[in-house]
C-alpha cells in the first residue's frame, strides 16, 4: 500500500517554467469567443435585409397597386418616353433594361409622376443593336423605422418598348 506522499508524487506533473498561466489561457479563450461571435454576426447581417415601407405598408405589397401607361415616340436612336401614373401611388422614376439579342443593360431615370399625372417628356438614348426597352417603375419606400428614404424597383410590373 502507498502512503500519502507517495500518492501525491505519484499524481504531480511537472510542466517546467514553459506552462500557460490560467489568467492567459482565459483571456485567450475570451478573445476566442468573441471573434466567434463577431464572424457569426457578420455573416447573418447579410440574411436580414432592411424592411421597406410606403404608406404604412411592405414596398413589395405597395409595388402591386403601381399602374402606369407609356407614350413614346421613336426618331432615330432616341425615344421620347413619357410616362402616365394610372396607379395609387407615386412614381419617382423608371428602370430601363436595354435588350440586346444575347445582352442586357441598365438604367436608371429618376423623375416624380403624381398619382394620376404624367411626366415630361424623357429622352432616352438608344445605344447598339438594342431590340426592345423593359421599362419597370421605381417607387420612393422608407427604411422601417428610420427617416431614410430609398428607390425601390417595382420588378412585377413592366412595359416593353419593341424598337424593331
Amino acid at each position: 500500500m502507498l502512503n500519502k506522499k507517495e500518492v501525491n508524487k505519484s499524481f504531480r506533473v511537472s510542466l517546467g517554467e514553459k506552462g500557460l498561466s490560467p489568467v492567459i489561457a482565459t483571456i485567450l479563450l475570451i478573445t476566442l469567443a468573441f471573434a466567434l461571435v463577431a464572424i457569426i454576426f457578420i455573416w447573418m447581417t447579410g440574411f436580414v435585409t432592411e424592411q421597406l415601407e410606403k404608406q404604412g405598408k411592405p414596398v413589395e405589397q405597395v409595388c402591386k397597386e403601381v399602374a402606369f401607361e407609356t407614350e413614346q415616340d421613336i426618331i432615330g436612336k432616341t425615344v421620347y418616353l413619357q410616362v402616365v401614373n394610372r396607379g395609387n401611388v407615386n412614381i419617382y422614376g423608371i428602370d430601363i433594361e436595354f435588350v440586346e439579342e444575347k445582352d442586357s443593360s441598365m438604367k436608371s431615370i429618376t423623375f416624380d409622376v403624381p398619382i394620376g399625372e404624367s411626366s415630361a417628356v424623357q429622352p432616352i438614348q438608344v445605344v447598339g443593336p438594342v431590340t426592345k426597352l423593359i421599362l419597370h417603375p421605381m417607387i420612393l419606400g422608407s427604411v422601417k423605422g428610420k427617416k431614410v428614404n430609398k428607390p425601390v424597383t417595382c420588378l412585377d410590373v413592366e412595359k416593353t418598348i419593341n424598337l424593331g
